[in-house]
């Protein structure tokens, strides 16, 4: 199923992502099996594709000495996002995404938290066990992902009913580009592309220029996030006071490329495997049912 959401929070994707709009839109489609009357895993997918709610959640920057940031003085900030269930756990994978394990949105535990209760309230059954899993990779196994769960994990012996959808995640899609790619520069041509749409996802030259320069904490979170990526890389050092968003950008894209194709190559066996892995345009949640 391919659900249509739109998140209305402009302080979400400034905040947590560096955007200044804060809108996402979802694409649309339809379920991959029809449902059954008695099918609650698709019903409850379906739930989670069409209905809206808000979610209030904390902004909690903190000071990162590993990162050289400091808030000042700077405390919570109460925030609230509003959009599809689905589309909310979607913007919820972007802002838990790690590499390597960190964290790369240095204030977005508030948001998944609260995602994570409005996931598990709006699926709640009486009679039925449900388990929300969503997850976003740039390619299959890629150690730059997100993922965010709600409810129990079924135990093996249980008979499960399982539903899947997909929610735009917010990066350009690049399929067609890495195939191209693979076919003329190989893995390191398909690293490249993947790694170019992954830091213009999250570090748009737009909304990442007014980011930097706008008001505290928007300006200390942003750079924070780029000194992270940098450090996790291996990046050369980052002049964000006086340096380009678009040099910036490139700095980061070439260490990234560097760390996925050394990934890419030890996960796939031909350059044309690793394109056919790429993802980066969607964001999968499966639901799973079954009787407690």
């Amino acid at each position: 199923m391919r659900a249509i959401s739109t998140v209305v929070d402009t302080t979400l994707f400034l905040l947590l992502l560096g955007g200044a709009v804060g809108t996402l839109v979802a694409g649309t489609g339809g379920l991959d099996t029809p449902p059954s009357g008695d099918d609650h895993a698709d019903e409850t997918a379906t739930a989670l594709a069409t209905t809206t709610v808000g979610v209030d959640y904390e902004l909690t920057p903190r000071n990162n000495h590993s990162d050289g940031v400091s808030y000042g003085h700077s405390g919570d900030f109460d925030r609230t996002a509003h959009g599809t269930v689905a589309g909310l756990l979607a913007a919820a994978t972007r802002t838990a995404a790690t590499l390597d394990g960190e964290r790369i949105a240095p204030a977005g535990g508030g948001f998944e938290r609260a995602v994570r209760n409005e996931t598990h309230a709006a699926v709640h059954r009486r009679a039925t066990a449900v388990g929300v899993t969503a997850v976003w990779e740039p390619y299959d196994g890629a150690p730059l992902s997100g993922r965010v769960h709600a409810g129990p994990t079924p135990p093996a012996s249980a008979d499960v009913r399982a539903a899947r959808l997909t929610v735009d995640s917010g990066v350009a899609p690049v399929d067609e580009r890495a195939r191209e790619a693979a076919r003329t520069d190989g893995t390191d041509g398909v690293a490249h592309v993947v790694a170019a749409a992954v830091v213009e996802g999250f570090f748009s030259p737009a909304e990442s220029r007014v980011a930097l320069r706008g008001d505290a904490p928007a300006d200390t979170l942003a750079a924070h996030r780029y000194r992270r990526v940098a450090r996790l890389t291996d990046a050369p050092a980052l002049d964000l006071e006086n340096g380009s968003v678009a040099a910036t950008n490139d700095r980061l894209t070439a260490a990234l490329a560097d760390r996925f194709a050394a990934d890419m190559r030890d996960r796939f066996e031909t350059p044309a495997a690793t394109a056919r892995a790429v993802s980066t345009d969607e964001v999968r949640i499966v639901v799973r049912t079954w009787s407690p």
